[in-house]
């Protein structure tokens, strides 16, 4: 069930010819909704990609999360599948929809970065920082 998704053939130049949106058949995924599960699509891959499942049995992991993610978003493997391919055989306006998901990661990273900003650093126990000591069980 695990679907890999390559995008970066079909991200192109942000100040390219604009072409207007292909009507979508019955089936597809809306647009604005699509936008937002492959934003999603690309977090799981990038988490896969940085090896951050490392310690769960990877497969089951990304099983889980992509469950997660169409459970949520109401739709199918299936319906996901189909929808990206539709979009995939219209790579100009691919690209208009890549962009916008460009663009929500730079807004959930932005967040992220502010947030980190706002906490401060994490504590770090550092290695001249005294540890306590455990007590021994009886």
């Amino acid at each position: 069930m695990a679907v890999a998704l390559l995008f970066g053939s079909a991200i192109g130049c942000a100040n390219g010819p604009t072409f207007p949106e292909p009507e979508a058949p019955n089936g597809v995924i809306p647009r604005d909704t699509f936008v937002h599960v492959l934003t999603e699509v690309q977090l799981i891959e990038g988490a896969l990609k940085q090896r951050l499942f490392r310690n769960d049995n990877e497969t089951e992991r990304v099983e889980s999360q992509y469950a997660e993610l169409f459970d949520r978003w109401n739709v199918s493997e299936e319906r996901f599948k189909s929808t990206y391919t539709w979009w995939y055989q219209r790579p100009e306006a691919l690209d208009g929809l890549m962009e916008d998901v460009i663009e929500n990661l730079t807004v959930l990273e932005r967040r992220l970065v502010e947030e980190e900003r706002i906490a401060g650093p994490s504590p770090v126990i550092s290695e001249e920082a005294p540890r306590p000591q455990r007590e021994r069980e009886r």
